[in-house]
């Protein structure tokens, strides 16, 4: 349960290294990995429909998607005139996409 947060919060760390960062990139991140992952494990576990902390767990998972391709996360890389950065961020984007 701690690999996905924890690999969402480099996704800030490695902008923060580069570039001025606002933290609510961070707290959007982090939070929408808890709600990508706690509605699903509580589906799982039978503490919720298990369709429903599905659908829950990928709204999560779509605002993800929208933050690092589209949202300030994607702008800030965008921004960074860093190659290795750019390519740090593209490789990261396309794990969590993929």
């Amino acid at each position: 349960l701690l690999t996905v947060p924890l690999q969402l919060v480099e996704f800030y760390l490695i902008l923060a290294a580069v570039a001025a960062v606002s933290g609510g990139i961070f707290w959007r991140i982090f939070i929408g990995s808890l709600v990508m992952l706690v509605p699903g494990y509580m589906g799982e576990a039978g503490y919720l429909n298990s369709t429903v902390g599905f659908v829950i767990g990928m709204l999560g998972w779509a605002f993800i998607l929208y933050e690092i391709h589209a949202g300030e996360a994607s702008k800030v890389s965008a921004a960074s005139a860093s190659a290795a950065t750019q390519s740090s961020f593209t490789m990261m984007k396309w794990v969590v996409t993929v």
